[in-house]
């Protein structure tokens, strides 16, 4: 197996439009450990500096009134850039939060982009590869391994990374159903501010991956990574 960190990365923003000076308003960052335990290393909602599309408000539920007094990007950005450092990072529709974050990044000066220090999964380029013809957005993909959409009332950063992460273990996995939805409950973590303590009192479920489905992982991985370079 891949000895390199795995972080799935998700955000919310003012709108979609990056190249119209929409911006991030919320980051999570969910950490796969051994395709068996999820723990949520990063998670903050972030000052826009500036008012928020009414259609992303229906999706997400957040104005910008809700994140006045919140942190900028720029305040935050060395440490979620230290979360995302050396690892693969899982995004679904990459090139939508990638751009997103690369603006930001700019914005903030920071003259790097994600793509210099990580390597960049897309999990719906796998999932097309995968699963040709049908609908591969998030929520379908949940439906398809059976992962528990109780807790999605709206989109949120942090409830769609872990979402995320658990479709990925399947999916890279080979395995339909290596969670049950009591699993499911009891992995879902609490939105926590940086620096604040993240629960651990979870039971961690454990999946012994075979060696072909070990060898899967592995091959994505490299695909990825040759694809990057």
């Amino acid at each position: 197996m891949t000895s390199r960190r795995l972080v799935v990365v998700d955000t919310e923003t003012t709108g979609l439009y990056v190249e119209n000076g929409d911006r991030v308003i919320e980051i999570a960052c969910v950490e796969i450990q051994d395709l068996a335990t999820l723990h949520t290393r990063f998670h903050e909602y972030l000052n826009p500096e500036r008012e928020i599309d009414q259609e992303a408000v229906r999706i997400h539920g957040r104005t910008w009134a809700d994140l006045k007094n919140e942190p900028k990007f720029v305040e935050i950005a060395e440490q979620f850039l230290d979360i995302v450092k050396g690892a693969d990072v899982v995004m679904h529709q990459a090139e939508f939060d990638r751009k997103f974050l690369d603006s930001e990044l700019e914005r903030a000066g920071f003259d790097v982009r994600l793509q210099d220090l990580c390597t960049v999964v897309d999990s719906l380029a796998i999932a097309r590869e995968k699963f040709r013809g049908t609908h591969n957005d998030l929520n379908s993909l949940c439906k398809r391994f059976k992962v528990d959409l109780s807790n999605r009332d709206l989109h949120g950063a942090l409830v769609d990374a872990e979402l995320l992460a658990r479709v990925y273990i399947r999916m890279v996995s080979g395995e339909q159903e290596l969670f049950d939805s009591a699993d499911d409950r009891a992995l879902k973590t609490t939105p926590v501010r940086l620096g604040a303590s993240v629960s651990t009192q979870r039971q961690p479920v454990v999946i012994h991956a075979t060696a072909a489905e070990l060898a899967t992982h592995d091959a994505y991985m490299q695909r990825i990574s040759d694809g990057s370079t």
